[in-house]
């Protein structure tokens, strides 16, 4: 178990890291544009959702918030009954939080992969998405 959260605050230690990172090389750039540059490494600041999909921020908090708190009660049930599961949702849940931290640290999420054709994205969205299709993989297993 010690393995796990070390690996699992480890994660969270690199995606911290990674955007501490691109924001210093960001701001040498400039420090009043919101996207730099068209290469790999690319500062963006996502205002809204996913995909820039727009938002209220009167509706976004407390959905961000609503669904961190049922994730969080959820993995820990199943940490609790011991179904492997947690393993995935902790992923999602360590993506979430370095994502509301940006949010509350920058008033943005701190994008900043970019590959052509592709929305921006930076590592704890990447962790989200390993979680969710992880999870996917679960329920599809469990249905068989």
């Amino acid at each position: 178990m010690f393995f796990y959260w070390l690996t699992i605050f480890s994660l969270f230690i690199v995606d911290r890291f990674t955007k501490v990172y691109i924001l210093q090389k960001s701001s040498l750039i400039s420090s009043v544009v919101t996207q730099t540059g068209g290469d790999f490494l690319s500062f963006y600041l996502n205002k809204n959702l996913a995909f820039s999909l727009p938002i209220f921020v009167w509706i976004l908090w407390p959905l961000l918030l609503g669904i961190l708190a049922w994730l969080l009660f959820f993995t820990w049930q199943m940490y609790q009954q011991k179904q492997m599961i947690f393993l995935p949702l902790s992923l999602i849940i360590t993506g979430a939080v370095s994502n509301i931290l940006d949010r509350l640290l920058y008033g943005g999420v701190v994008d900043f992969i970019n590959i052509w054709q592709f929305p921006v994205f930076n590592l704890s969205d990447v962790y989200i998405t390993i979680g969710v299709l992880w999870v996917l993989l679960f329920e599809l297993r469990k249905q068989k």
